[in-house]
């Protein structure tokens, strides 16, 4: 018998099963389905292909606070501080 060649590159899946979904959440499935029910704005299960791993981390990145536009405001807030220490587009004088 000779083994199959598995690719070099496999990605992370985009949907979960249950399962997986419940693993990331640290519980069994069944508590997972109680849980995500009182939850307001979960991501809706699709029929076809299970639970979209990309809208489920978006959905507790916004609970946490953690926004795309959050992590913006941080980003030019670090920008104009260096600015204001080191003038705009100098190098900085240590």
């Amino acid at each position: 018998m000779t083994a199959k060649k598995l690719p070099g590159f496999v990605p992370d899946p985009r949907y979960w099963t249950d399962w997986q979904l419940a693993c990331r959440l640290g519980c069994t499935p069944q508590t997972m389905h109680r849980k995500i029910g009182k939850l307001d704005g979960f991501p809706k299960k699709d029929p076809e292909f299970g639970w979209d791993s990309i809208a489920v981390e978006a959905y507790f990145n916004r609970r946490s606070g953690l926004t795309l536009q959050a992590a913006t405001n941080e980003n030019i807030a670090a920008e104009t501080w260096d600015d204001l220490l080191n003038g705009s587009n100098q190098s900085a004088i240590r």
